[in-house]
């Protein structure tokens, strides 16, 4: 649930909604770059699983230049400047994943 509270003229938007609000459009972004471009990426189910486990690398691996980037450039830049892409990746990944599993089970179908 989204909660605004309003003091004055400043308005103040709940941290925990606004992380999700961004984790969910960076899986949008992820599968909409997997429908639009379905030529790019890798195609085969090792191959994707090892995005897969490299991606969730660069996510565990960028834990600690969030708070960094937070505390020196605000919480903006590192929600649009490390958490969107990283997300955003890590769905993209995932999302190939799939498409190999069913490339996989359903290979005459394109």
């Amino acid at each position: 649930m989204l909660r605004i509270h309003r003091t004055g003229d400043l308005v103040l938007v709940d941290i925990i909604a606004t992380v999700n609000l961004f984790v969910v459009g960076s899986a949008a972004l992820g599968l909409w770059t997997v429908a639009r471009f379905p030529s790019f990426g890798p195609r085969r189910v090792t191959q994707s699983l090892l995005l897969v486990i490299a991606a969730f690398a660069v996510l565990s691996a960028t834990n600690g230049l969030t708070g960094t980037v937070a505390r020196t450039e605000g919480p903006a830049a590192a929600l649009l400047l490390v958490v969107l892409p990283t997300m955003t990746l890590a769905f993209w990944a995932c999302a190939c994943l799939v498409r190999a599993f069913v490339t996989m089970l359903a290979p005459f179908r394109s």
